[in-house]
């Protein structure tokens, strides 16, 4: 299944391990390593976390913990994609 990031997901991404990179490499491999281990296992159907709607667009999407992140993403016809990769001790992105 091809997978896609959207740019905020993209930018999501970015942040995290660009934040921990300078601070701790080992973190920020270990971080990274762990978000695109659970989206390829996610985008390969192993789990399916649970339904949500994003309070700024509507969109329903489907959440994956990867602690402090969560994994926001929809599961398209042959397309698996990011939507987020949104820190959960922020404030709430859905309903």
């Amino acid at each position: 299944m091809k997978i896609e990031f959207a740019p905020e997901a993209d930018d999501d991404f970015a942040l995290a391990v660009g934040y921990l990179g300078p601070r701790n490499l080992a973190a920020a491999f270990d971080l990274s390593s762990a978000i695109l281990t659970i989206i390829d296992d996610l985008a390969a159907g192993r789990f399916e976390g649970p339904e949500s709607v994003l309070r700024k667009s509507g969109e329903r999407v489907r959440g994956w913990p990867v602690p402090p992140y969560r994994i926001f993403y929809v599961r398209d016809p042959g397309v698996f994609r990011v939507v987020r990769i949104y820190d959960q001790r922020r404030r709430p992105i859905t309903k």
